[in-house]
């Protein structure tokens, strides 16, 4: 399994080291604080202010129609990552944050296991199963990705979400409490995220 990190533009300060390294942008800027050197540079530039010379890159015309994160994710598919921590991505702009939760539907899509990773949280997607190491007591929320999505099993959780339908018109699916040390989710229709808060 080939391990990478996709860096993106928010701040962030909790970061576990990965083998192969993509920065997106502005992504290149926050590495350096962290004294991460990526592998990979990729984006149009627009934000970053210039092309670094140290660094491989992989530059897109300014007028696209995709995100700098979104070219980072398949990026990472076409060099065989298939696990990928994503950080930056939470804060900033509403719009900008809520597209960066569409990169884990467009990693899985790709083949790639994919989780967000936040200073006070991370969020995982899954459309099958979804096994989580946690704390007793910390928080899960179980958000449908699109359209509604169906528990078919669910353990290690305080209220009951086994055969739970979630949808886009209620908030069944927050603040669930983790009760042992791994949680353990089914998704047979639909698909979900799932916010882990640290405590």
């Amino acid at each position: 399994m080939k391990k990478g990190a996709l860096i993106l533009s928010q701040p962030f300060d909790r970061y576990f080291p990965a083998p192969y390294v993509i920065a997106a942008d502005a992504g290149y800027l926050r590495a350096l604080e962290k004294g991460i050197r990526p592998d990979l540079l990729v984006g149009d530039f627009d934000s970053l202010g210039g092309v670094p010379s140290d660094v491989e890159t992989f530059s897109v015309p300014v007028e696209k129609n995709f995100s700098d994160g979104e070219l980072g994710v398949r990026q990472a598919a076409l060099r065989n990552v298939s696990y990928l921590e994503i950080y930056g991505a939470i804060g900033g702009r509403i719009d900008h944050f809520l597209y960066n939760l569409h990169l884990l539907k467009l990693a899985h899509d790709l083949g790639i296991r994919a989780v967000i990773r936040g200073d006070l949280c991370d969020v995982y997607y899954t459309e099958s199963t979804l096994l989580l190491d946690v704390s007793v007591g910390d928080t899960l929320s179980l958000v449908p990705f699109e359209g509604s999505a169906h528990i078919l099993k669910a353990t290690g959780l305080y209220y009951p979400a086994t055969g739970v339908t979630l949808t886009k018109k209620d908030t069944l699916g927050l603040s669930n409490c983790c009760t042992e040390e791994r949680v353990y989710l089914s998704v047979d229709k639909g698909g979900v995220l799932a916010i882990h808060t640290l405590s």
